[in-house]
Parts: structure tokens; sequence; C-alpha cells
């Protein structure tokens, strides 16, 4: 018998590689997001940086939190 489900569309296999390959793509968009963080920090300096993520992140706080 094959690792199949009766019900399912794909086998486990297929599902672990599928989740595999999601974490792999994960960890390099992750590497490249704090790489392009660190460009943007050579260029343009910690302080400006630190007001623009405190301002998105009180933004971010205020969306979140708003009543419906």
């Amino acid at each position: 018998m094959a690792s199949e489900y009766k019900t399912a569309i794909c086998t486990h296999e297929q599902l672990e590689n599928a989740r595999t390959k999601g974490q792999v793509i994960g960890w390099v968009q992750g590497g490249a997001a704090v790489g392009a963080l660190l460009l943007l920090l050579q260029f343009v300096g910690w302080i400006p940086l630190i007001v623009i993520a405190a301002l998105l992140t009180f933004a971010g706080f205020k969306v979140v939190s708003r009543k419906k």
C-alpha cells in the first residue's frame, strides 16, 4: 500500500516535500530582508530608521486595536 490516504489528493511525501520547500523559501526571504535592511542602514543611518519603525509600529497597533 502506498502512503496515500483514501480521501487525499496528494501523498504524505508530497506534503512533507512541500512543507520543507516552504520553510527553505521562508528562510531565503528572511535572509534577503535582513540583507536589504543592513544595506539600507549603511545609506540612511540608525536614527531615521528607528523613527520610521516606531511610527509604523504605532500605526499598525492603531489599525489592529481599533473598534469594529
